[in-house]
C-alpha cells in the first residue's frame, strides 16, 4: 500500500499550482500619481512611477541608488487614448491600484471638468480615494520634486498632505470623491488646492532644493471653471471649514493658535433680496505675547475683529470671479429655498458676521 499512497500523493502534488508566475515587488511598475494637461486639442497625460525599493525605507532611510522617480508622458485625443499611448514604451505592466494623487492643469479642468472620472472609474484598478490637486506649473517638474533626506518620493504634499494640514490648517486637501460630490451637489463649489514649487525655502550643504507648496486654489463648479485665487487671499476660508485642526492669527498684541472652528450660515429675506449671516465660534491659546498690558478679553476682541475681516475679504475675493466661495447657494438648496439658483451674490449679500473667540489658556501674561 505504501508505494500506491506515495504514487497518488505525487500525482496530487503535480496538480497543485505553484508560484511560477510570482514577481518580485521591486520589479513591478506601480503608478503613484497621474497628471493631466490639455494642449492643441490633445490630452497630455503624465504618470509618476516610484520604485518600491525606495518606498519602504524604515531601516535604510538614506539608502538606495539610481532614480527614485520616473515620469512618463502620453498623448491622445481622449484621456484613455493618452494613457494607452504610454503602454508603447513602458517595458513592463503598469499597475494603477496605488495611485495616490491626480494633478490637473487649468486647461485640463476647462477641457474635461468632471468627465475624467467617468473614464477612471470604469477600470477596476482606479479608486476615488486619491487626492486631487491643480497646478499652473509643469506637471513633470511637480512629479520630480524630491522629498527630504532621500526619503520615499511619496512622502510629500502631493501624496500625503494630511500631516501638513494638521500642523497648519489653511487650505484643506481634497479627495477625488469629495471633488465629485461638490460637482454633483446643487449649488456647490469645489475648492481644489493648487501646487507650486518653492525653490528658495530649503537648502542642503551643496545647493538649494525644490519643495512642493500649496499656493492657492482653483474654484470649480459643474461644467464651469471660475478661476484661481492665491492663498494670501483665502484667509477667511479656514474659519468655515470644520476640518481645521490648528491655525494661527497674528494681531497687534499677540499671536494666537486656534483650533476646530464651528461655523453656521443663516439666511433671511429682505423683500426680494437674500441676506446671509455667518456665526463662528473658535477656541485657542496664546503662543506669543507681544503686549503685556492687554488683558485676555482685549486679545479675544482683537482676534474676533481680525477673523471678521478675513471672512469678509475672502468672500469679496470670490465675488471677483463670480464664485460662491462659502457655498451660500448650496446652503439655500439644503434649506429648501426655491430661489437658490436665482440668487446673485454681491458685497451686501453678506450682512452680519458674528465671531466668538475663547482663549482656553494664555501662559504668563507678561514678557520675559
Amino acid at each position: 500500500m505504501k508505494p500506491v499512497v506515495l504514487l497518488v500523493t505525487i500525482c496530487c502534488m503535480l496538480c497543485v499550482s505553484g508560484c511560477w508566475d510570482n514577481k518580485n515587488i521591486q520589479d513591478l511598475l506601480y503608478v503613484s500619481a497621474i497628471g493631466v494637461d490639455h494642449k492643441d486639442n490633445l490630452y497630455e497625460v503624465y504618470i509618476q512611477t516610484v520604485s518600491f525599493s525606495n518606498v519602504a525605507k524604515a531601516e535604510n532611510a538614506g539608502g538606495g541608488s539610481g532614480p527614485h522617480v520616473y515620469v512618463g508622458k502620453g498623448k491622445g485625443k481622449t484621456l484613455s487614448l493618452a494613457l494607452g499611448n504610454l503602454y508603447d514604451t513602458v517595458q513592463r505592466r503598469l499597475y494603477w491600484s496605488h495611485v495616490r494623487a491626480y494633478l490637473f492643469t487649468e486647461n485640463a479642468i476647462k477641457a474635461g471638468g468632471d468627465e475624467y472620472f467617468d473614464n477612471l472609474k470604469r477600470y477596476r484598478e482606479f479608486r476615488y480615494t486619491p487626492w486631487i490637486f491643480g497646478t499652473k506649473e509643469s506637471i513633470e517638474e511637480i512629479f520630480k520634486t524630491p522629498s527630504f533626506f532621500q526619503m520615499s518620493p511619496i512622502t510629500n504634499i502631493l501624496s500625503e498632505p494630511e500631516d501638513n494640514y494638521r500642523q497648519k490648517s489653511f487650505i484643506k486637501p481634497l479627495l477625488a470623491q469629495e471633488y465629485q460630490i461638490h460637482l454633483n451637489e446643487p449649488g456647490d463649489t469645489a475648492i481644489v488646492p493648487t501646487l507650486t514649487i518653492d525653490k528658495n525655502a530649503w537648502q542642503t550643504e551643496e545647493k538649494s532644493e525644490n519643495k512642493l507648496k500649496i499656493n492657492g486654489v482653483f474654484v470649480v463648479r459643474k461644467n464651469d471653471f471660475q478661476g484661481w485665487i492665491a492663498d494670501t487671499q483665502l484667509k477667511g476660508l479656514r474659519w468655515m471649514e470644520k476640518a481645521t485642526s490648528r491655525t494661527s492669527v497674528g494681531v497687534q498684541s499677540a499671536t494666537v493658535s486656534l483650533e476646530k472652528p464651528k461655523s453656521k450660515i443663516s439666511i433671511t429675506m429682505q423683500g426680494v433680496k437674500t441676506i446671509f449671516n455667518i456665526e463662528v465660534t473658535v477656541k485657542g491659546n496664546i503662543v506669543e505675547l507681544l503686549d503685556s498690558h492687554q488683558s485676555e478679553q482685549e486679545i479675544e476682541k482683537e482676534v474676533e475683529e481680525k477673523i471678521k475681516e478675513e471672512l469678509r475679504s475672502t468672500f469679496e475675493e470670490g465675488l471677483h470671479l463670480e464664485a460662491d466661495i462659502y457655498n451660500f447657494r448650496n446652503t439655500m438648496f439644503k434649506k429648501r429655498f426655491k430661489n437658490w439658483q436665482d440668487v446673485k451674490l454681491t458685497s451686501s449679500s453678506l450682512n452680519r458676521i458674528d465671531v466668538r473667540v475663547k482663549l482656553q489658556h494664555t501662559g504668563e501674561l507678561k514678557k520675559i
